[in-house]
């Protein structure tokens, strides 16, 4: 067995190693040349891959292989999902978190953002496009740049670990409030940000979120439970 796995618990020293040896591939090698590979057996080898596939690293796709990820959202939205089981209560918890954080995050952003700071959210904000399909991943973007901008490495991981939701609340907000609405309320805050304006960037946010909560009902249990009861009648259909 290589020296470095003789040091501290066996599984750890495996993850450690596919984490740092695997991190740029998509995938990892067959599990039997990899235990090979690593000078271990092929069933502590598993219990690595589960661990850090709760950890949203590894992802299983069984009969191909095990791909690399990065979903630090992962095992949050598992616990949300237990936590919160109802989809009504999480968004509206979320649409909370919302309005204590982001013009927080705005007006960091304003303070610290430079010009290619600044110039990087002008671009992600006119991606916002013309369609949901368009619009929901580039809202989030938008808004994790803004994380990013703010300089505050904690806060943008904490955001990612909750991208997941993130993408229910988008697309309900968006096509309530508009496209069109919505660019105008990230312009706000772009312009704000171009000025260095701290106080007018954290106002602009915060209109931008309640407009979000205001203009979007949230899904009632019934509505949410009918979409799940349909969603699993067509997936039992499928042969």
């Amino acid at each position: 067995m290589p020296a470095s796995l003789r040091r501290g618990p066996l599984v750890d020293a495996i993850c450690e190693r596919l984490s740092r040896q695997y991190r740029s591939v998509p995938w990892l090698p067959p599990e039997r040349a990899l235990s090979a590979r690593l000078g271990v057996s092929r069933s502590a080898l598993r219990e690595a891959v589960q661990r850090m596939e709760i950890q949203g690293l590894l992802e299983v796709k069984h009969g191909v292989g095990v791909r690399v990820v990065n979903k630090p959202q992962a095992p949050v939205g598992a616990t949300l999902a237990r936590e919160l089981p109802d989809l009504t209560e999480r968004l509206r918890q979320f649409a909370e978190v919302r309005l204590l954080v982001e013009p927080a995050i705005a007006r960091a952003a304003a303070e610290r953002a430079g010009p290619a700071e600044r110039a990087a959210l002008r671009a992600a904000h006119e991606r916002l496009g013309t369609t949901l399909d368009e619009a929901v991943p580039a809202d989030l973007e938008f808004h994790r740049l803004l994380a990013e901008v703010a300089g505050n490495r904690v806060l943008s991981l904490m955001l990612s670990s909750i991208a997941g939701l993130e993408a229910e609340t988008r697309r309900i907000t968006l096509e309530h409030v508009g496209l069109v609405e919505a660019a105008a309320q990230h312009d706000r805050i772009i312009e704000a940000i171009e000025r260095g304006d701290g106080d007018g960037a954290h106002a602009a946010m915060l209109a931008h979120v309640r407009a979000a909560r205001e203009a979007a009902p949230l899904p009632t249990p019934a509505s949410t439970l009918a979409g799940t009861r349909a969603t699993k009648a067509s997936a039992a259909r499928v042969p």
